[in-house]
């Protein structure tokens, strides 16, 4: 019996030595959680943001409470850290809202509901904007900043400088860095498999489009055809001309009722029109083989080099172009 009595009483004092180390415990706890807050708070009205984060998340791990999350999201906002800020503004008024909270902590709330509902119009939204053969990438994955973004999907992010980094089941594709300013909103295109499939289509290049250069030949040709034709044409018409006057002048002398005025009109007539004729074609020729030598031909490596399929066709009377389909 006094054994036992004394073993109840020894467990008693054990029980109320712990429960008061306890209660001392959490009283320290609480105070310096009190003071690293205050600390934190002055930092912060000093503009010492980055000093003044550091003490609020000690704060946060011995004891959080709704004004270090208040403070903590401050903090992140004038650092710049706005989506960061946004999400520690919601937790402070989500955080009050379950729970049963004192007048005081409601109206850190209200301050924290308000301060987010500025915040977020001034965090920048960017888009990613790809192309079919993109989408249909396996494995696609788009990091901003070490963070996943879905393309098509407006993200926010902190205003300033970032990087993307685009990559698929082949590997890393491509990387681009871009700027965004509080409040804009900005699309980014990436289209790493179209420049790609660009490039093997396109595998020399030259001063200026070989397309375009290609159409000028083809219109210079066509001209310079035109031109020989009609100078072809009307010079031959222009020496039946001359071969009539002359049949009506033997010797010189002209026969009576013979149409000379007519026929020598006619002639100088068509003697200009062909000379203008040929020089218009000796132009256009001259341009389109100027176009022929001097476009880049294709590298050594080429299977199947390009030749246009406009070729000149010039003959007694006639003038003109063949195309080989």
């Amino acid at each position: 019996m006094i054994r036992c009595t004394a073993l109840t009483l020894l467990l008693s004092c054990w029980s109320l030595c712990a429960h008061a180390e306890s209660l001392g415990s959490g009283g320290e706890t609480r105070q310096s959680a009190d003071s690293l807050t205050k600390s934190a708070i002055a930092a912060y009205e000093h503009r010492d943001y980055a000093g003044a984060l550091a003490l609020l998340k000690r704060a946060s791990v011995v004891a959080a409470s709704p004004v270090v999350g208040l403070y903590v999201a401050r903090t992140h906002a004038a650092l710049g850290q706005l989506v960061e800020a946004a999400g520690d503004y919601s937790a402070v008024v989500d955080g009050t809202e379950e729970k049963d909270e004192s007048s005081s902590s409601l109206h850190v709330s209200e301050h924290a509901r308000d301060e987010l509902a500025q915040l977020r119009p001034r965090i920048p939204l960017v888009e990613f904007a790809l192309g079919d053969s993109e989408l249909r990438s396996r494995n696609l994955r788009l990091v901003v900043d070490g963070k996943m973004v879905h393309p098509g999907t407006p993200a926010q992010v902190d205003p300033g400088h970032h990087e993307v980094v685009a990559s698929d089941a082949d590997g890393e594709k491509t990387r681009l860095d871009f700027e965004i300013g509080e409040g804009e909103s900005k699309t980014i295109g990436l289209s790493w498999r179209s420049e790609a499939a660009r490039a093997n289509k396109e595998p020399f290049a030259g001063s200026g489009s070989s397309s375009t250069r290609r159409t000028l030949g083809v219109v210079a040709l066509t001209v310079g055809a035109t031109g020989l034709g009609v100078g072809t044409v009307t010079g031959i018409a222009a020496m039946s001309r001359y071969s009539a006057a002359e049949q009506h002048c033997p010797a010189g002398r002209c026969t009576e009722g013979a149409p000379v005025p007519d026929d020598g009109s006619a002639f100088r007539a068509l003697r200009t029109i062909s000379a203008a004729g040929f020089v218009v074609g000796g132009a256009g020729i001259g341009t389109w083989l100027g176009l022929l030598l001097t476009t880049p031909t294709p590298s050594a490596n080429t299977e199947h080099p390009r030749v246009s399929p406009w070729t000149p066709v010039v003959g007694m009377g006639s003038a003109g172009a063949r195309y080989v389909f």
